[in-house]
């Protein structure tokens, strides 16, 4: 059985990006994030037979807060090494992370980059 802790538009600050001012203002970031889980039996209604969504969201927002980085993508790969790294149950892991105010002359809804990893071993 396959369950799926979905987490979508967390707004996370962060000094991320290649840009002076970026690094210098911050801006705000919107991540959605998908982990699969599979277990051989249902759920029995209790908090150990899953992982807390508000965890997830405490771990992104401390990775965004202790590191900066010059690219979103370093940024889902840390991202993504954290969740596995703390919640074991967690086989596969979607990440996307959105710029709505990215510092180009373009008007968009928002740019961004999006990445999978399964755990090995």
């Amino acid at each position: 059985m396959k369950t799926e802790i979905i987490i979508r538009n967390l707004r996370i600050h962060g000094y991320h990006g290649l840009k002076e001012a970026e690094k210098a203002l911050g801006q705000i970031f919107e991540v959605d994030i998908t982990c699969d889980m599979h277990t051989d039996k249902p759920p029995r209604d209790v908090m150990e037979d899953t992982v807390c969504y508000g965890e997830i969201c405490d771990l992104v927002v401390g990775v965004s807060e202790n590191e900066v980085f010059n690219l979103i993508e370093t940024l889902a790969e840390r991202i993504a090494s954290a969740i596995f790294a703390a919640f074991p149950p967690i086989q596969k892991i979607r990440v996307e992370i959105r710029k709505p105010r990215a510092p180009i002359r373009h008007i968009v809804n928002h740019v961004g980059i999006a990445i999978e990893r399964e755990r090995h071993g």
